[in-house]
């Protein structure tokens, strides 16, 4: 569940050539109308990279180098607000922030006790951390207002770059996946 709709990670569509994947989903409402409950159910579609946020961390910073760019700033405008999902459990977060004072060597305190990032992702999910100098991304709980940190190497952006809208082939590969012909589904069904 990611908000009110519903996705199948495991039913993904993979996009040839694109690095990115589709998950199938929907989304259902109930309303009050006149005459009774109304049950609406709509498809919804999620975007998935397969490029990790390290990977992009990097190739941020790599650019802000070159061109002699602040990369902190960089970072913040490219990454800040973004959602990404983690590959130990699906779940979705957004990025309020990177922490580049902490990294998953830093620890943080686990029902009284002290454990590091790594030794925490290593235990729990079975995640071994390949760069101990990456930042935490973090993200705040609606719910709680607790902030969750996030390795990058274990998540993955969603959503559609500029670069990728822009790109032709991607969209009319993203179309077939996503424009559901209700003429076809109704003889399946």
């Amino acid at each position: 569940q990611i908000g009110r709709k519903f996705f199948n990670p495991k039913a993904a569509h993979q996009v040839q050539g694109h690095n990115c994947e589709v998950w199938p989903g929907y989304e259902a409402r109930l309303n009050m109308k006149e005459l009774g409950v109304l049950l609406n159910v709509d498809v919804a579609h999620r975007v998935v990279r397969k490029e990790n946020m390290l990977t992009i961390l990097n190739d941020i910073k790599n650019e802000a180098s070159r061109k002699g760019q602040d990369f902190k700033q960089e970072v913040g405008e490219k990454i800040g607000g973004s959602i990404v999902v983690t590959s130990y459990n699906n779940r979705t977060y957004r990025v309020e922030r990177v922490d580049y004072e902490n990294s998953p060597s830093s620890t943080f305190d686990k029902n009284g006790e002290q454990i590091s990032y790594a030794e925490y992702y290593k235990t729990r999910y079975q995640k071994t951390v390949t760069d101990m100098n990456q930042p935490l991304l973090i993200n705040k709980d609606r719910r709680t207002g607790a902030e969750i940190a996030l390795i990058p190497e274990f998540c993955c952006p969603t959503g559609l770059t500029d670069a990728m809208r822009a790109n032709f082939n991607l969209m009319k590969e993203m179309a077939k996946i996503t424009h559901i012909d209700a003429n076809r589904n109704a003889k399946t069904c």
